[in-house]
């Protein structure tokens, strides 16, 4: 199995055309494919519940738009169900026997899809065919044999746990905990040190150490029950 990361820019997609003119994220993480269209089950998060509606009228008004049902709803986070018909890229997709492995993303008009394919060959003739009417870049590219995917499935639940717990750090430490990777904070030998991330973020050397600490507990937990397991 061959996996691409691709950032997607189409321009027949309800969701990146409402994404490029409110602050407001898709993520889609459930696909029923039908012959003339699909529905995506997934989330709508909006900065407010004001941008949550504008957000679902907008929807509503795109061409290739057919139904929207909620599941659930609170406050500026709406979880739903929406029918539209293929867009020119996924029909390239699906046209070259690819499919969906991963949670889709939008935000600010573009798409971060995560698409699988059997052979290096389909994954060729997709590329060349989403070419002729979209802008994308592939982010990522892997090949994935069966024991990967056989691990990856049988550490789901783990897998979703820190998932969860990346999604749990303050935006203190993610923004430091990303710093700190980024320049180097882990490599050997280290490339920045403390006094360099507190310098860059303008709070104490302790500061520092303690939202490094805090995030690496959240997550080293989880990693530590994965490493247990192999």
């Amino acid at each position: 199995m061959y996996v691409l990361t691709i950032d997607m820019l189409q321009y027949d997609c309800p969701f990146v055309n409402t994404s490029d003119d409110l602050d407001v994220s898709y993520f889609g993480t459930y696909w029923d494919f039908g012959p003339n269209s699909f529905i995506i089950r997934g989330y709508i998060i909006a900065k407010d519940s004001d941008e949550l509606q504008n957000a679902i009228y907008a929807l509503q008004t795109q061409p290739k738009f057919h139904k929207l049902d909620f599941l659930s709803k609170e406050r500026n986070i709406a979880s739903v169900r929406v029918e539209i018909d293929y867009t020119d890229a996924m029909k390239a997709i699906r046209r070259n026997h690819g499919y969906i492995v991963g949670p889709f993303h939008v935000r600010n008009g573009s798409e971060l899809w995560q698409v699988g394919f059997d052979t290096k060959a389909d994954v060729e003739r997709a590329l060349q065919d989403l070419e002729k009417n979209n802008q994308f870049v592939i982010r990522n590219q892997n090949r994935i044999t069966v024991e990967d995917f056989s691990r990856i499935i049988s550490h789901s639940s783990i897998l979703a746990d820190l998932m969860r717990a990346i999604d749990g750090l303050t935006p203190t430490e993610r923004s430091i905990l990303k710093a700190a990777i980024k320049h180097g904070f882990y490599e050997d030998p280290r490339k920045v040190n403390i006094t360099k991330l507190a310098r860059e973020f303008r709070i104490s050397k302790a500061g520092i150490s303690k939202n490094i600490r805090r995030a690496e507990k959240k997550i080293l937990t989880h990693i530590g029950k994965i490493i247990s397991l192999e």
